[in-house]
């Protein structure tokens, strides 16, 4: 049994690493229109994308779709704030990855633009189209809002 846990453990750490998650965020900027401090979006993504419960808002969410709807239902919310900060390294390590191979390129306004093609060899093809989902269900709003809207106080 111990061996077996261990294994299942490392399949978990290999599937969150910043290499095989990094797209994901890439896949949201290049959906995304910049604003200024927008890279402050970038510690939302993860833990929103990668949550069940966000799945099928997610995947059904249409142009009219809108962080409103999105806040809703509560369920889809809980735990928000412990998953940013679970995901903060993470996030980290994958926009230095997306800046280095210049992928991505953050001004100084601190605002991200997507300037390459995304990789998305060895990426969840469902939590792309819902990193895509989420830049779309953002559209509009301010970044200062969208934290304030989702409970979050601070990063």
């Amino acid at each position: 049994m111990e061996l077996s846990s261990r294994a299942s453990d490392h399949i978990y750490t290999l599937h969150r690493t910043p290499f095989s998650l990094a797209p994901l965020i890439h896949s949201f900027y290049d959906e995304w229109t910049s604003v200024e401090k927008d890279i402050l979006l970038s510690y939302l993504i993860l833990p929103l994308v990668s949550y069940k419960p966000m799945h099928k808002f997610l995947a059904n969410a249409k142009r009219n779709s809108s962080l409103r709807t999105m806040t809703s239902d509560s369920s889809r919310l809980i735990g928000l704030a412990l998953r940013v900060e679970e995901f903060k390294p993470i996030t980290n390590a994958a926009l230095l990855i997306l800046t280095a191979e210049k992928s991505l390129e953050v001004n100084s306004e601190m605002s991200v633009a997507s300037i390459k093609k995304i990789c998305t060899i060895n990426s969840n093809k469902d939590l792309l189209r819902y990193s895509r989902k989420l830049a779309m269900v953002f559209s509009g709003e301010d970044v200062v809002s969208i934290y304030r809207t989702l409970g979050l106080k601070s990063l």
